[in-house]
């Protein structure tokens, strides 16, 4: 019966529910229910009923070669994001999500603007930052918006010099394999399922308000999740923010600070690998498996590294020099971005 509840969500207390076993549990909680079942139990029941839908299989469980990952340790150790686009609200016109989720803690964040440009994406991450914090790491593909432009080599767009410039080291998943964001992957999808799709939105406006009733429905659910049933919890760990008045002029022109970009790359056939717009040789070894490339723009280096398995540690195999465009100059504060 509250599974039903869930699923139909035409209680408002119950909008934007996940429809789960620990959706259930918490529900049952919140109605008093003693004593509470375990989750093996309402596990149980619901398959019992044919109520468990098969988790479709991921892209990863075609191919067996082992994929580098940096594992989350705490709290904002490593986000990912993504843009969600184009959405069109009939009357209206074109819209843009960013969402961005905490590998961590699950804690998400969505910006709703008109377009996918870059300065939106600055004007998102520069407000997220100020609300939950800067991550060490931000995991991203390799969308124009992120990357910057697509033809000159060793070209650094906004986004990459405003994360290096306040500590951030940008991790770049291989071309053409969404699969490797899974967390925001998942996300987008309760997004498009639970909002998207059901909603009849008005505008903009009315999409933000939505995504503030999804993102508190989601943050709590994973808070319950989390504190109830991970066996993971938070390492002692300082959260860095921007300043509360912090403002970022997209017409600021950054320049290129000390820090370290990085890229997942699956090497093909022809040995090569792309960064941004240009192309590197790998030894012939490592055709049909994956390396992590490290940018250190302090050093002007490029190192890259293979790791066979999850029990091995991670191996240089190859490192250049990498001769920037211009010359690296020290990171502007962010008290310098306060208005006053």
């Amino acid at each position: 019966m509250i599974r039903e509840a869930l699923v139909r969500q035409t209680d408002p207390t119950l909008e934007y529910s996940f429809i789960g076993a620990i959706a259930i549990h918490r529900e049952l909680e919140i109605r008093g229910i003693r004593p509470l079942p375990g989750l093996s139990t309402i596990n149980r029941i619901l398959k019992e009923h044919n109520l468990i839908e098969p988790r479709p299989k991921s892209e990863r469980s075609k191919s067996n070669v082992f994929y580098p990952i940096l594992i989350p340790r705490y709290p904002n150790h490593r986000h990912e994001a993504d843009l969600v686009t184009p959405r069109y609200i009939k009357g209206y016109g074109k819209v843009v999500a960013v969402n961005r989720i905490d590998a961590f803690s699950s804690h998400a964040n969505i910006g709703v603007f008109p377009s996918k440009g870059t300065d939106n994406t600055l004007d998102f991450f520069g407000d997220d930052w100020k609300q939950f914090g800067i991550p060490e790491f931000l995991q991203l593909d390799n969308e124009a918006s992120f990357r910057g432009g697509m033809y000159h080599p060793r070209s650094f767009g906004k986004l990459i010099r405003f994360c290096l410039n306040f500590g951030v080291q940008i991790i770049f998943i291989p071309w053409k394999e969404p699969w490797r964001n899974p967390l925001i992957e998942n996300f987008n999808g309760h997004f498009n399922r639970l909002l998207w799709l059901k909603k009849q939105l008005e505008d903009a406006k009315h999409l933000k308000l939505e995504s503030q009733k999804l993102l508190a429905r989601h943050n709590e659910y994973q808070t319950y999740r989390k504190n109830r049933f991970s066996k993971t919890e938070a390492l002692s760990h300082t959260k860095t923010f921007l300043p509360e008045k912090f403002y970022f002029d997209p017409e600021t022109e950054l320049p290129i600070t000390p820090g370290k970009i990085h890229f997942t790359r699956f090497v093909r056939e022809n040995r090569r690998i792309e960064i941004l717009n240009e192309v590197f040789m790998i030894d012939g070894q490592y055709t049909h498996e994956y390396v992590w490339v490290t940018l250190d723009t302090s050093k002007e280096s490029l190192s890259i590294y293979h790791q066979a398995s999850a029990d091995q540690k991670r191996v240089l195999i190859k490192e250049l020099n990498y001769k920037l465009r211009e010359k690296v100059q020290p990171r502007i504060p962010a008290k310098n971005f306060v208005q006053v």
